[in-house]
This record gives C-alpha cells, structure tokens and sequence, in this order.
C-alpha cells in the first residue's frame, strides 16, 4: 500500500505510526485459526485506502495416534519393519531408530515418512547386517505448517541380529574332535 500525503494510518482500527520514509511496524496478537489484518490509510484529503490479509494460525502441536509397530518385532539382516501413525493431513514427518548405548542425539539420522492415504503415514526401514541391537527404540517426529512438533516413541522395540525367544542361543560346543577323530574335549550341559 503506497499513500501519498499520508496523513493516518491504522491497523485493525489502531492508530499506528510511520516514519519519515512510510515505514510501520505495529504487533498484532493473533488467535487460534484465521485472522484478518486490516491496514488502513488515509491521506491529508480525507480519502482512504484500505488493504487486509488472512492470516491462520496454530498453536498446538498435532497428535499422534495409532503408532506402529506396537508390539516388539525381530529383525534379522535385510528383513524390512514398517513405521507408521496416523494424524492430520499435511504434516512434514520422519522417524529414527535410536539404538540402546549407541546414538548420540546430534548424530541420530532421521528417515523420511509418507503420507499414504489422508493423515496415515508411513515409513521402512531394513535391518543391516551390522547393525545389532537388542530393544531399539523407533522415534516418529511430525511437524505441522506451523512449526508445530511433536515426537512419540513406538511401543514395539526392535531387536536386529539378535536369536528371538522362538530360537536357541548358540551355545558352547560340546564336543571338539581333532583331524585324527579324536576327541579333545568334550562338555555336558543341562
């Protein structure tokens, strides 16, 4: 908005005031939601131009439901876990595993999720074959428009590369035989 002979101004029906060169600055509190501006200027004649904008605003950081996965899954090297939640539409969203003694938090590396359908997101990650851990934690992270952020801490913990309850931990040997077929040494267990 340009006024020459500016004579009054005012913002949301507030006087406001301007500097030699037609600059203002003046606060507005904004509440949750829409809100509009109007800036208002009047000159030495008496006429008026006026010019508004909408602005939306939010306060609250969006909630996290339905967090996947929510029970503890076993991973071995290249077996793929898939992360998801469910939401509002429209969030930037990302997840990290966050492995037990291990991350530390300026290192942890954050990995992508989409959103597949209206507020459901969803994200992969496959086990490698050096990563070992046993309860890692996976953490989503959702931004809104606002800047807006919450992080949740999946429920389900990941064990990579360790034996599941279902198999059996190697054990010692129990038996060694040398190249003669001889025994050399031999263990019970019970």
């Amino acid at each position: 908005m340009e006024e020459e002979n500016l004579d009054e101004l005012t913002v949301n029906g507030t006087a406001v005031e301007v500097d030699d060169d037609g600059n203002f600055s003046h606060r507005v509190l904004l509440d949750l939601g829409e809100n509009e501006i109007v800036v208002e200027a009047t000159d030495l004649a008496g006429n008026t131009t006026t010019e508004s904008v909408t602005i939306r605003a939010g306060f609250e950081a969006p909630t996290i439901e339905n967090v996947q996965p929510s029970e503890d899954r076993h991973l071995d090297a290249g077996e793929t876990v898939t992360i998801s939640f469910d939401s509002v539409s429209g969030l930037d969203a990302s997840f990290s595993i966050r492995m037990p003694l291990i991350n530390d938090p300026s290192n942890v590396v954050e990995l992508p999720m989409r959103e597949t359908s209206d507020g459901h997101y969803v994200g992969y990650w496959t086990a490698i074959s050096n990563a070992v851990a046993e309860g890692a934690q996976i953490e989503i992270r959702a931004t809104d428009e606002f800047g807006n952020e919450v992080r949740e801490t999946a429920d389900g913990k990941l064990y990579i590369n360790t034996p599941s309850d279902d198999e059996p931990t190697p054990s010692e040997p129990r038996a060694v035989i040398d190249m003669r077929h001889r025994l050399i040494l031999a263990r019970a267990s019970y």
